[in-house]
């Protein structure tokens, strides 16, 4: 299954008109705290790093509160300790910025 996924095409970014601001704040957050780091520079994730670049709003913020909140685990504890001094405000203006990454 996990061969399968790997090949099917990136999602689309989300469209429409963007918000300068919330990108603003967005590439800050990830500057600060090194998200391109292991998501990579496009954040289309690599090994077991999963791929933000894309993704859903709706579905990324579920999954940063989530981290954030240890209901999802990943494969170390760096994503609780990351999103640990992030807002929830903060964790949507994240998943606004990555959903509109081609």
């Amino acid at each position: 299954m996990a061969a399968y996924l790997a090949k099917l095409p990136p999602p689309e970014p989300a469209g429409g008109s963007t918000d300068a601001t919330r990108i603003e704040r967005a590439r800050t957050l990830i500057e600060q705290h090194r998200c391109n780091f292991c998501h990579s520079r496009d954040y289309s994730g690599q090994q077991n790093v999963p791929r933000l670049a894309g993704q859903r709003e709706d579905y990324l913020v579920k999954a940063l509160r989530e981290y954030k909140n240890n209901k999802r685990r990943g494969y170390d504890a760096s994503m609780a300790d990351v999103l640990y001094l992030i807002s929830d405000e903060q964790i949507f203006d994240l998943a606004y910025f990555l959903a509109r990454l081609p």
